[in-house]
């Protein structure tokens, strides 16, 4: 009995040695370099993003007169730059002789790893960041008549507006608390069209593995 074309289909995907349908293999192959070619684009368009950023902030701090709040700040996002250079050399290391399956299911372990390991950073990123910016732009010296204004109208506590601190605290401490699930969305929202076409892909290759 003659083999049906989705059996030569299954077969040449899951032996790389078949010569059934070496197309298939070719054509999966490069699916999953592709993918992961265009995922390493966008990260360093961000890492690249977050320097440049971050130098404008700190050029703005500097000239608000806010050095110390716009040095921490860049000393802050350069780390995170940093940090995420070096998750993107630890891509690098994935095998890419596996099977397009595990090559892919390597990427996606590799993808969920890293947003597991930021969401636990940003606990500590997002209530810095956000405390930093506050208190830099409050002590400003471009915000003297604005301090002296509500100096003029309400006690303040330390020389802060106790009102506003309070929220600023409590907004920093709600940012810890659900960083990961923010971070999760800010992924989903900057690589979401990649990710679907991962998860896709896999399902689409188990699929031929049953």
């Amino acid at each position: 009995m003659e083999k049906s074309i989705e059996t030569i289909w299954k077969e040449g995907f899951l032996d790389t040695e078949s010569l059934i349908a070496p197309k298939v293999n070719n054509l999966y192959d490069k699916k999953s370099l592709h993918i992961m070619a265009k995922f390493k684009k966008m990260f360093l368009n961000n890492i690249r993003g977050i320097i440049i950023v971050s130098s404008l902030l700190f050029m703005g701090a500097y000239f608000a007169g806010a050095l110390l709040a716009g040095s921490i700040v860049l000393i802050m996002m350069l780390y995170i730059a940093y940090t995420a250079y070096n998750e993107l050399k630890n891509l690098e290391k994935i095998d890419k002789g596996q099977s397009s399956y595990l090559f892919l299911k390597s990427f996606k372990v590799w993808i969920d790893q890293s947003i597991e390991r930021y969401g636990k950073m940003y606990r500590i990123v997002y209530p810095i960041l956000i405390l930093t910016f506050y208190f830099g732009i409050w002590f400003s010296d471009s915000l003297i008549d604005v301090r002296q204004k509500v100096s003029a109208h309400s006690d303040l506590f330390f020389g802060l507006h106790l009102g506003t601190t309070i929220f600023v605290l409590t907004f920093a401490l709600l940012m810890s608390i659900f960083s990961k699930s923010i971070h999760r969305k800010d992924v989903k929202t900057m690589y979401g069209g990649i990710l679907n076409k991962l998860n896709s892909s896999i399902a689409e290759m188990e699929d031929l593995r049953d």
